[in-house]
């Protein structure tokens, strides 16, 4: 794919070098980086699976539990969990050591994850020649190829509106594209 004529600076998300991205979707400076941020993501799935595991196999019924099964159930980490229990945040009871007990009842009251909400308002997107701009008018605002401006609104999803001869795209879509610009 050839290469637009626009000049754009971004840092890699995995070292933190500023660089200057081969695409407009480019988030490594190099393979390495890619290679490196792939693996940490792998590795964090494969923890998140076992995690899920270990959780799946804590019966419900089970009325106190233990930190690391706290840790487990609600996603947090084990030094905030003692910290609030030296606070006094969380009762519990120590039968011994390494035999912290919590309570589930008080922690499914105050520890569980909300579902989340979608937004059930989507911006509204008006077609409008004035709220918008023409593929020509575009490549020249940005100086940047007919054709790139095209590929960059398929592959980013912008909804688009053909007026006779004239491909109009929302000027907000647009802005948040090139912004960087």
């Amino acid at each position: 794919m050839p290469r637009g004529n626009y000049n754009i600076q971004r840092v890699c998300e995995e070292c933190g070098k500023i660089f200057t991205p081969q695409t407009l979707t480019s988030k490594y400076c190099c393979s390495a980086c890619s290679k490196r941020a792939y693996k940490k993501r792998q590795i964090a799935k494969e923890k998140e699976v076992i995690r899920q595991a270990l959780a799946r196999r804590i019966p419900s019924t089970k009325g106190y539990l233990t930190v690391k099964e706290a840790v487990l159930l609600y996603g947090i980490s084990r030094d905030v969990l003692y910290r609030m229990i030296r606070q006094g945040v969380i009762p519990s009871h120590n039968s011994g050591q390494r035999q912290t007990r919590l309570s589930r009842q008080y922690m499914d009251e105050h520890f569980k994850k909300k579902p989340m909400r979608r937004n059930s308002k989507k911006e509204t997107l008006f077609f409008e020649p004035k709220d918008c701009y023409t593929i020509g008018q575009i490549a020249k605002k940005f100086h940047i190829n007919e054709g790139t401006v095209l590929t960059h609104i398929r592959r980013n999803s912008i909804p688009t509106r053909q007026i006779g001869s004239y491909v109009y795209v929302p000027k907000s879509e647009i802005d948040k594209l090139y912004k960087s610009l």
